[in-house]
C-alpha cells in the first residue's frame, strides 16, 4: 500500500469516507488541512500523505489495500460454498436479505437496455440507491428493498458499485433458485455458536454433574470447582453463568442422561405411537390389564384397620371400554384373574391379553402351557417391554384419572391435590381409630370420634368403583375416539356382525373350571397336598408316585379339581376327605393367615430385641440395690439368725426397692 495518494487515485476508489470526484476531494483536503506535498511525478499537483488523512478514511483505505491482495473467487470457489452452505440454517431474514439482493440484480439488468451495458447500469443503480431515488413501481418500493439487501445499518444510504457488482456477478454464477439463495444470502456476523461439546471443562463438569443422586448444578459445580482448580488452577474454572448458559444449549435427554433411568429416561426420548383404531382392529381382539393402588385409605374388611387398596383393571384396546375390574387388597394372581373372569363371562374371550410385566400379571397359574389360566380358553399373553409403560399408553392414561375419581370421593384421599395438612390429620385420626377399636375401648377420643365417619367401608369403595366405571364407560367421551367407549364398541360390534365375525362366549362350565390357579404335584397313597391342604379321593389311590394337576377354587378351598398332566379329568379330590368333620379354609382366608402369622413373628422378634436390651441395665440396677443391702446389713444390729432367713430378707426387701 502506498503511503502518498493524489486526489484522483483517492476518488477512483470509490470511498464511502470521501467524494467521488477529485475536485471534491481536494476541497475537503483544503477545508481539514490534510498533510500534503508536491507530486514527484509528471503532471504536478498534490499527493496526500495516508497516515495524515482522517482516521475512517485511513481505515476504508487500509481495508480496500488488504481486500486487493486476496484471491479473487473462482468458479470452483463458489462450488465449494454451495456445498457447505446448508439451506437449513438460514434464518428468515438471511432468506428477506438473498431475495432483495436477487431483486436488485434483476434491477440492474433492466437498466442494462437503456445505458448500454452493465458497468453503466450498476453505476446509475448505485447513485440512485444512494439518492433514496430507486423506482417505485406495482407497489414495490426499491429503496426499501435496497435497505433489506444490504442487511446492516449505516448513516450513508444506498449500496456501492462493487457491493451491486458482486452481487450480479454471484446470481449470474448460479443455475438454479437454490444456489442464489445460497450464494446471495449473508453469513451470520459476530462470535460463531459455541457448541458444548467444544467446551473443554464440560466433560469435566458432566461426570460429576451426571448422578443418580439428584445433584443440582450449584452442588455439582461446588464439587468440581475444586477437583478443576486442583488439576488446571483458578483461574481455568468457568463461572457458574457459564455453566448454566452450556446446559441450557443440552437438548434435555443429553442434560438427564446419567442422571434419570428406566420409564422416567425414556419420558424425554422419542416413541413409538401404537395405533388402536386400525381398520383391522374390532372388539376384544387385545385387551389391555393393569393394577393401580388408588390414593386413600378404606376399612380392611377382614380387621378394620385402614389399607391402601389396588384396583385391576381389563380394558378392551380399540373401543377403550373397561370389560373387567376387580378390588383387591394387593396386585395379584387372584386379582387378576378376578378381573379376567368377569370380563370374559360378560363380553366374551380376547384373541390377546397386553399386560406388564409384574408379579401379579407373569406367572405360571397364568401363563403355564396346557395348565394355565389363558392357555386354556386359548388367550395370548403378550406382556410389555420391562420399565416401559408407554407401550400401554391407552390403559395408564386411564389410571391417571379414573382412579383418582373414586379415591376423591372419599375424606381419606392423600394424593396430588389434596391438601397436606388435612390430609396427615385424617390418616392420623382414622388410624387412631381403628387401633381403638381392635383393642376394644368403650371410650373413644374427640379425634377417634370425628374419624369414624371419615374411613370407608369395603362395601362403600366398591360401589363408588362400579359407579366410576359405568360413568366412563357409558357418560364420558373419549377424546381420541369423538365418543363414549360404549358407543364406540357398539359400532364395532355392527360392524363385526357385517363381516360374520363373531365374540366367542366363555360357558359356565370354563368360568368354573378355567379361571382356577393350577398345581403340579405328586399322588402320594390317593392324597394330594396343596398349599399345606391335604386333599383325597378314591380315583387318587392308582395313581400313586404319579404326578397330576389341581386346580384351585380361590375363593372355597373344600375341594380341588384334579387332572392328568394332558388335560384328562381323574376327579373333584376333598379336603381331608377320609375325615367325618373337616373345616376347609378358603385359599384367600388361609393367605391371610400365614401374613398375619408372619407379621406376629416379626413383632415377636421385636419385642424379645428390645427386652433384651433392657435386661442388662436391670441386672446392673439390681446389684447395685444388693450391695447397698449387704452394706446396710453390716452395720445392722438386727441380723437373722440362720442363712435361709437372711436370703428371704434380702429378697424381701428388693421387691420394696423394686
Amino acid at each position: 500500500m502506498e503511503n502518498w495518494l493524489t486526489a484522483q487515485q483517492m476518488a477512483d476508489m470509490n470511498l464511502i469516507s470521501l467524494p467521488n470526484t477529485k475536485a471534491g476531494v481536494i476541497y475537503r483536503a483544503k477545508k481539514e488541512l490534510w498533510l500534503n506535498r508536491k507530486r514527484l511525478g509528471k503532471g504536478g499537483g498534490l499527493e496526500y500523505s495516508v497516515d495524515g488523512l482522517p482516521k475512517d478514511v485511513q481505515a476504508e483505505i487500509k481495508a480496500k489495500a488488504i481486500r486487493s491482495l486476496m484471491p479473487k473467487p473462482n468458479t470452483s470457489d463458489h462450488a465449494l460454498m454451495l456445498k457447505e452452505r446448508d439451506l437449513s440454517e438460514l434464518t428468515h431474514e438471511q432468506r428477506a436479505t438473498a431475495d432483495a439482493r436477487l431483486l436488485m440484480t434483476l434491477l440492474v439488468a433492466r437498466f442494462e437496455a437503456q445505458t448500454g451495458g452493465r458497468a453503466k447500469a450498476i453505476t446509475l443503480v448505485s447513485q440512485l440507491s444512494r439518492q433514496r431515488s430507486l423506482p417505485v413501481e406495482a407497489g414495490m418500493d426499491y429503496n426499501a428493498v435496497c435497505a433489506s439487501a444490504i442487511a446492516k445499518t449505516r448513516d450513508k444510504p444506498g449500496v456501492g458499485i462493487r457491493k451491486l457488482h458482486e452481487w450480479c456477478l454471484l446470481a449470474d454464477k448460479c443455475d438454479s433458485a437454490e444456489d442464489r439463495l445460497k450464494l446471495l444470502a449473508p453469513q451470520k456476523q459476530g462470535q460463531p455458536t459455541i457448541m458444548p461439546i467444544q467446551i473443554v471443562w464440560l466433560a469435566d463438569f458432566m461426570s460429576i454433574y451426571r448422578n443418580t443422586n439428584g445433584l443440582n448444578v450449584s452442588e455439582a459445580y461446588r464439587i468440581f470447582e475444586l477437583s478443576y482448580a486442583a488439576k488446571h488452577g483458578a483461574a481455568a474454572v468457568p463461572h457458574i453463568d457459564a455453566v448454566h448458559r452450556a446446559l441450557n444449549k443440552m437438548p434435555r435427554y443429553v442434560r438427564e442422561a446419567g442422571r434419570i433411568t428406566g420409564s422416567k429416561m425414556k419420558t424425554l426420548l422419542t416413541y413409538v405411537k401404537r395405533d388402536w383404531n386400525t381398520s383391522w382392529f374390532v372388539n376384544n381382539d387385545v385387551w389391555v390389564g393393569d393394577g393401580h393402588s388408588l390414593k386413600m385409605k378404606v376399612q380392611h374388611p377382614d380387621h378394620g384397620r385402614p389399607f391402601t387398596p389396588e384396583l385391576t383393571i381389563i380394558m378392551d384396546a380399540p373401543s377403550r371400554f373397561v370389560v373387567g375390574w376387580s378390588l383387591a387388597y394387593s396386585e395379584s394372581t387372584f386379582a387378576v384373574a378376578d378381573a379376567l373372569r368377569f370380563g370374559m363371562e360378560k363380553h366374551g374371550i380376547p384373541a390377546i391379553y397386553y399386560s406388564d410385566n409384574g408379579s401379579g400379571q407373569t406367572n405360571k397359574a397364568l401363563d403355564t402351557p396346557l395348565i394355565g389360566i389363558l392357555p386354556r380358553v386359548g388367550v395370548h399373553h403378550e406382556t410389555g417391554i420391562p420399565g416401559n409403560p408407554q407401550g400401554r399408553g391407552i390403559i395408564e392414561r386411564f389410571n391417571k384419572t379414573v382412579p383418582k375419581w373414586i379415591a376423591q370421593q372419599f375424606e381419606t384421599f392423600y394424593g396430588a391435590g389434596a391438601d397436606a395438612e388435612t390430609t396427615r390429620k385424617t390418616l392420623v385420626a382414622v388410624a387412631s381409630l381403628a387401633k381403638a377399636q381392635s383393642e376394644y375401648k368403650e371410650t373413644l377420643t374427640s379425634l377417634q370420634k370425628k374419624a369414624k365417619g371419615q374411613l370407608p367401608t369395603w362395601k362403600q369403595l366398591l360401589d363408588a368403583v362400579e359407579q366410576a366405571i359405568d360413568y366412563y364407560n357409558n357418560e364420558w367421551e373419549h377424546s381420541v375416539l369423538g365418543t363414549t367407549p360404549a358407543a364406540y364398541r357398539e359400532a364395532l360390534m355392527q360392524k363385526m356382525q357385517a363381516d360374520g365375525v363373531e365374540i366367542i362366549p366363555l360357558s359356565e362350565v370354563e368360568a368354573r373350571d378355567m379361571f382356577r390357579p393350577s398345581f403340579t404335584r405328586k399322588v402320594q397313597r390317593g392324597w394330594l397336598s396343596v398349599i399345606t391342604h391335604n386333599y383325597w379321593h378314591k380315583a387318587l389311590e392308582p395313581l400313586d408316585g404319579t404326578l397330576v394337576v389341581a386346580y384351585v377354587d380361590i375363593h372355597d378351598a373344600s375341594s380341588v379339581i384334579v387332572r392328568h398332566q394332558d388335560g384328562r379329568y381323574i376327579c373333584d379330590a376333598v379336603l381331608d376327605g377320609n375325615k367325618h368333620a373337616a373345616f376347609p379354609k378358603p385359599l384367600v382366608q388361609q393367605k391371610r393367615e400365614q401374613r398375619a402369622n408372619t407379621r406376629i413373628k416379626k413383632l415377636e422378634d421385636e419385642v424379645s430385641k428390645a427386652e433384651m436390651e433392657k435386661r442388662p441395665v436391670l441386672e446392673e440396677a439390681q446389684m447395685a440395690t444388693l450391695n447397698e443391702l449387704n452394706q446396710q446389713i453390716a452395720g445392722s444390729d438386727v441380723v437373722p439368725d440362720d442363712e435361709l432367713a437372711m436370703f428371704e430378707w434380702r429378697v424381701k426387701t428388693l421387691k420394696k426397692v423394686n
